[in-house]
């Protein structure tokens, strides 16, 4: 398998950003929780493509020069905070995704000249009726694993190249 998808193993409730919430690219999203330490069992959040800290280290390697934008959570009884961060946006658009039955990418065509050169090893995937996914390259996955990340999975596949 040369790619592979990150699905989060688990649920957890996290507070939504609040409707006059500014996304800027450097204002930090907070949000008022009750329940960190449930935190603690993610490193990677699906709804909102979040990723802990220890993740972000990670994943700085291969996004280098990427502004990553904060999501602190905050408890105001137990005063305790703790950090995730937005993936930056990826700006590479493979040619085309296939998506499957349920409106998960199955297969995604990129350009063979993009295919070395400008691919990159995180990719951000459109599906089915607004939901999004995210695909790293097989170098990715293994840093990912090495490091025993908490509360995701892979499902790996193939990209394609086309002509």
């Amino acid at each position: 398998m040369d790619y592979f998808l990150i699905k989060q193993l688990g649920t957890v409730s996290i507070p939504k950003a609040q409707k006059t919430e500014v996304a800027s690219p450097e204002d930090p999203s907070v949000r008022i929780t009750h329940d960190i330490p449930s935190l603690d069992k993610f490193d990677y959040i699906a709804d909102e493509h979040i990723v802990s800290d220890t993740l972000k280290q990670l994943l700085e390697q291969y996004l280098p020069e990427q502004l990553w934008r904060p999501c602190v959570f905050v408890d105001t009884k137990a005063l305790q905070y703790k950090t995730f961060w937005f993936l930056p946006p990826l700006s590479y658009v493979p040619e085309r995704v296939v998506l499957n039955s349920k409106g998960m990418p199955a297969a995604v065509y990129v350009n063979a000249k993009d295919f070395a050169e400008k691919a990159p090893c995180i990719l951000h995937i459109r599906g089915a009726k607004n939901s999004s996914f995210i695909v790293v390259h097989l170098s990715v996955a293994e840093s990912i694993l090495r490091r025993g990340f908490a509360g995701w999975s892979l499902c790996g596949w193939r990209m394609c190249k086309n002509k």
